[in-house]
Order: structure tokens, then C-alpha cells, then sequence
């Protein structure tokens, strides 16, 4: 049994967690990574790290909808957000530092392990949500007449 999450509590389960499987396509393809994010309760954004040849970068431009979701076993909830990825405007580039700083899960993984820094990019991007939805899992429980 499933119960809806309130915009509060998805904004909470946004807030708390920093980091989400982000889902996007070519049209035909699907590709789907774990992306840390900051959310500042209004927008997502994230700081993408990539090589000239990236393949999410690729997918970013053709995805007009991406989808991102969010997930906690204890209590065992998911919030899905969609919404179009675009760069971070320069002027808006402190707001999602700070977005970021605040609550993303920075992964400790050096995904390019045989790059050197000048061989990456490193940029902002936000994804204005037009879609926010979540649920709570809750937990079955038998009575006598179940058995």
C-alpha cells in the first residue's frame, strides 16, 4: 500500500538526500546516472563533471523532459521530478554553488581516474521542475483474516 507525499515532504525528501539516479534520452535510448544535486526548494541543480566525448552531456541536449528520482529505504519513500536540464545561467552561478554546498552528496569517486584536470569540464546545470510527485511505501501487515 502507497500513500502520496505532500509538496512538503517531497521538499524534505529533496532537501535531505542530495543525490538521485537522473534519467535521460536520446529519443530512442535511455541512459539513467546517480547525479548529486542541491535543491534550494525551488530548483535542482547539479555540478556535472565531463570529458569533451560525454555521453550524458550528449543525452542532456536531446532530453527535453528529464527525470530524476529520489529514493530512502528508511521509511521506504521516492519522489520523482521532471523537468527540462539547462545550464546555469553566470549570474545565477553562486545560488547553485550554495544549492549545492548545502545538501548535495559529493561523490568521493574520481569518475575520470586516468584524466588530468585540464582534460574535464566542470559546469552548472538546473533543472526547473514542472513535475514533482512522491509516495511512501508502507509496510504490509497481516491480520487474521489474511491467513
Amino acid at each position: 500500500m502507497t500513500t502520496e507525499l505532500s509538496k512538503r515532504e517531497c521538499d524534505t525528501v529533496l532537501s535531505e538526500s542530495g543525490v538521485g539516479v537522473l534519467a535521460l534520452t536520446d529519443g530512442t535510448e535511455a541512459y539513467s546516472i546517480p547525479e548529486s544535486f542541491g535543491y534550494d526548494g525551488e530548483i535542482l541543480y547539479f555540478q556535472f563533471v565531463y570529458k569533451q566525448d560525454s555521453k550524458k552531456i550528449a543525452f542532456l541536449e536531446t532530453t527535453d523532459t528529464a527525470t530524476l528520482t529520489v529514493y530512502d529505504e528508511q521509511p521506504a519513500q521516492s519522489v520523482i521530478v521532471q523537468g527540462p536540464i539547462e545550464p546555469v545561467p553566470e549570474a545565477d552561478e553562486t545560488k547553485a554553488a550554495t544549492a549545492i554546498a548545502e545538501n548535495a552528496s559529493i561523490p568521493t569517486l574520481n569518475v575520470y581516474p586516468e584524466t588530468t584536470p585540464d582534460e574535464v569540464r566542470m559546469d552548472y546545470y538546473r533543472l526547473p521542475p514542472t513535475a514533482i510527485t512522491g509516495r511512501q511505501f508502507n509496510a504490509f501487515t497481516s491480520t487474521s483474516d489474511d491467513q
